[in-house]
C-alpha cells in the first residue's frame, strides 16, 4: 500500500512538474516575443523618423553611419532600409542593400503590411521582422512633400534583424533554476510525505491487524503508532470499544455458564466462544421446548439420540437406562457396537460404576477404570477411550450416556462434552416427570391389592396383543379364573383373609405362568391369564396346572389354615373365533359351565355350550 501511494505521488509531482515548465516556457517565449516585436517597432520608427529628418535637412549622406550605430545595439544583427517602387522612380535604386533581397521583402512592399519570422536552431535563435512605411503624414511632417507617391503608398521597409540566443540561453539557465527549485520541492516533499505515508501505513496495518484480531476474539491489540492529537483520540476510541466489547463478551459468557450449569471449553477466541455458547444455549432451549411437549418417554430418548448421533454426530455412544425397583439396567438406544459394557450391569445395575457413584466416568484419568467396559484390550491400548455421564431422575441416576471414542477424537469429545451435558440437564426433568407419569400410569393399570394388571389395562392393550398375534400367526390362550366358595371366605374369616387368598392366588397365578403371558384380576376373586403364542390345545394343560397348583397350596393367616381352589374356563383366539371379545366370552360360559360341574376343575370351550347359554 505504502508502495502504491509513493508511486501515485511521484506520478502527480512529475506531471505537475512538466506542466509547470511548459507553462513557464511558454508564457516566457511569447513574453520575450512580444518584447522583441515591441522593441522592433521601436527601433523602426526610430530609424523611420530619423531618415525623415534627415531627408528634410538635406543630410542623407549621414544615413550610414547612423545605421551603423543602430547596428551597434546590444541583440541587432542586421538592419537595412529597403527602397519601395515609388522611391526609385524618384530617386534610383540606391545601393545594392537597398533592393529588396528576398521574398520576404518583396511581399511586405507589395501588401504594404509587416512580416515577422523565427529562426530557430540548436545554436542560435533570431527574430527578422519587416515593416512597411507608407506615403502618410508622420508626426506634422508630410511624406508627400518630398515623395512623388499616392497617399497610403509603401515608400519602403526596414527590414530588422536581431539575435536573441542571449535570450535563450538567458532563458535556459532561469527553466534549469526553476527545475532545480521544482526538484528540490519535489525531494523535500517526497520526504515528508513518505514519512507521512510510513506512519500512515504502519497506523492503518496495526488498525488492520487489531480489527483482524478483533473478529477472531482478541481485543487485547494495541496501536502504537502516533499521527498526532487526532491518531489520539480514534486509538483511545478504538481500544475503549475492544475492552468494553471484550468485558461484555466476558461477563455474558459467564452469565450464561452460570445459568445453563457448565462450563464450555474455551478456545481463546472471547467472540467464537460467547457466539457458540449463546448458539447452543439457544438450540438446548428449543430441544427443551421441544421435549417438554413430548407425551412419551421414549419420544424424549428419541431426541437424545438425533441430539447425540445426527447433531453432534457421535459414531459410538450407548444411552441406558436404570430401573430402580429391580436395581437393572436395560440399553435404550446404542450404536456403533453390539454393546459396550458387558451383560453384567443389565442384571445388577450396582456393576455399572457411572450409576454406583453418580459420577462422571474418565477414561483418560485411568486407563478401563470401569472393568464392566467391553473391549478392555482396546482401551488398555489406548485405541478407544469412554466417557460415562449420569442423569439423575428423581434424586436418583435413572439413566446414563456413555459417550466411546477414539483417541484422535479426543480434542472434538473435549470440546462437545459440556454441550452434551448441556441437553442432559434439560432432559432430566422431562424423563423426570415423564417416569412419574408413567408410575402413575402404571399405577392406574394394576390393581393395588394384588399388584396384577386391572380391567383397564386390559381394555386398553387388548387390541395390540390381538395384532401380535395375527402379525405372528400364533395362538393366545385364555384362561377365565375364579375361587371356589370365595365368598364364603370372607362371611367366615372377614375380608382381611380374603384378601390374604386373593394375593396368595395372585402370585402362583404370576409363578405358573411365563413372564411373556399376562395375569389380570378383572375384579372380586375373577382373574384373566392370557397365554401368549401358546400351541393350539395346549391351553387346557396350562389351566390345569394353575388348577394343581392353587389345591395344593396351603393358605395361613392369622392362626387360620385354608386350602383353596379354583374353577377355569378355557378358550383359545382364533380358533374358536376370529373376534377376540367372542374369545373372552367362551371363556366365561366354560368357567360358568367348570362351576356347574362342581368346581375345581378346567372345561375346555365347546360350540354347544355357546348354543345352551341365554344371552
Amino acid at each position: 500500500m505504502k508502495k502504491n501511494m509513493l508511486l501515485k505521488l511521484l506520478a502527480l509531482v512529475v506531471i505537475v512538474f512538466i506542466v509547470i515548465l511548459l507553462v513557464t516556457l511558454y508564457a516566457f517565449r511569447s513574453q520575450v516575443m512580444a518584447e522583441s516585436k515591441q522593441r522592433a517597432y521601436m527601433i523602426s520608427e526610430l530609424v523611420r523618423d530619423t531618415l525623415t529628418s534627415y531627408m528634410v535637412m538635406g543630410v542623407m549622406d549621414k544615413r550610414d553611419e547612423f545605421l551603423g550605430r543602430i547596428r551597434e545595439i546590444k541583440g541587432v544583427e542586421e538592419i537595412r532600409v529597403v527602397r519601395g517602387k515609388a522611391v526609385i522612380d524618384q530617386f534610383g535604386a540606391g545601393t545594392k542593400f537597398e533592393v529588396p533581397r528576398d521574398e520576404i521583402e518583396k511581399a511586405v512592399l507589395e501588401s504594404g503590411k509587416p512580416i515577422e519570422v523565427l529562426e530557430e536552431s540548436f545554436g542560435s535563435v533570431k527574430y527578422r521582422i519587416v515593416i512597411p512605411y507608407k506615403a502618410e503624414p508622420t508626426k506634422g511632417i508630410n511624406c508627400l512633400k518630398c515623395h512623388n507617391a499616392q497617399p497610403g503608398e509603401v515608400l519602403g521597409a526596414i527590414s530588422l534583424t536581431t539575435d536573441l540566443t542571449h535570450i535563450r540561453s538567458g532563458s535556459f539557465q532561469i527553466f534549469l533554476w526553476i527545475a532545480i527549485a521544482i526538484i528540490s520541492a519535489f525531494m523535500g516533499i517526497s520526504l515528508f510525505f513518505n514519512s507521512l505515508i510510513t506512519k500512515i501505513s504502519n497506523f492503518i496495518k496495526e488498525i488492520e491487524h487489531t480489527m483482524r484480531s478483533a473478529s477472531e476474539g482478541n481485543f487485547k491489540s494495541e496501536i502504537k503508532t502516533d499521527l498526532g492529537h487526532e491518531s489520539h483520540s480514534l486509538i483511545e476510541s478504538i481500544q475503549q470499544s475492544f475492552s468494553n466489547l471484550h468485558n461484555t463478551l466476558t461477563s455474558i459468557e459467564e452469565k450464561v455458564r452460570a445459568m445453563i450449569g457448565y462450563g464450555v471449553l474455551k478456545t481463546g477466541n472471547v467472540l467464537s466462544d460467547t457466539s457458540k455458547i449463546v448458539d447452543e444455549l439457544l438450540n438446548i432451549y428449543k430441544f427443551k421446548r421441544v421435549i417438554e411437549k413430548d407425551r412419551r418417554k421414549r419420544d424424549v430418548y428419541e431426541r437424545i439420540r438425533e441430539v447425540l448421533e445426527d447433531y453432534i454426530s457421535l459414531d459410538n455412544f450407548s444411552l441406558y437406562e436404570v430401573d430402580q425397583g429391580k436395581n437393572k439396567m436395560t440399553t435404550v438406544y446404542v450404536k456403533g457396537y453390539e454393546s459396550w459394557c458387558k451383560e453384567i450391569i443389565f442384571e445388577n445395575a450396582e456393576e455399572c460404576r457411572a450409576k454406583r457413584t453418580g459420577m462422571e466416568v474418565d477414561s483418560r484419568e485411568f486407563p478401563c477404570v470401569c472393568p464392566n467396559f467391553a473391549d478392555n484390550n482396546a482401551c488398555k491400548q489406548g485405541k478407544i477411550l469412554y466417557y460415562c455421564i449420569p442423569v439423575y431422575v428423581g434424586g436418583a441416576v435413572g439413566n446414563v450416556v456413555q459417550i466411546v471414542y477414539e483417541s484422535e477424537m479426543e480434542p472434538f469429545i473435549n470440546l462437545m462434552i459440556p454441550y452434551i451435558k448441556g441437553y442432559l440437564n434439560e432432559a432430566a426433568p422431562v424423563l423426570e416427570a415423564r417416569t412419574y407419569m408413567d408410575i402413575l400410569r402404571e399405577q392406574s393399570l394394576r390393581d393395588q391389592l394384588t399388584g396384577l394388571y386391572n380391567r383397564r389395562f386390559l381394555d386398553e392393550t387388548i387390541d395390540k396383543i390381538v395384532a401380535q398375534i395375527k402379525r405372528r400367526e400364533t395362538t393366545l390362550g385364555i384362561l377365565m379364573v375364579d375361587v371356589d366358595y370365595f365368598k364364603e371366605v370372607n362371611d367366615t374369616y372377614g375380608h382381611d383373609m380374603g384378601d390374604k387368598v386373593l394375593k396368595e392366588v395372585a402370585k402362583i397365578l404370576t409363578k405358573t405362568v411365563r413372564e411373556s403371558d399376562l395375569v389380570i384380576r378383572l375384579g372380586g376373586e375373577e382373574f384373566l391369564v392370557l397365554l401368549m403364542d401358546v400351541q393350539s390345545g395346549k391351553s387346557e394343560d396350562v389351566a390345569e396346572k394353575i388348577r394343581r397348583a392353587v389345591e395344593s397350596h396351603t393358605i395361613e393367616s392369622f392362626g387360620v389354615v385354608l386350602r383353596k381352589t379354583v374353577s377355569i374356563g378355557v378358550s383359545e383366539f382364533p380358533e374358536d373365533s376370529e373376534k377376540i371379545w367372542q374369545c373372552l366370552k367362551y371363556a366365561d360360559v366354560a368357567l360358568y359351565k367348570a362351576k356347574e360341574m362342581g368346581r375345581n376343575r378346567v372345561v375346555r370351550f365347546r360350540p354347544e355350550f355357546w348354543t345352551e347359554e341365554s344371552y
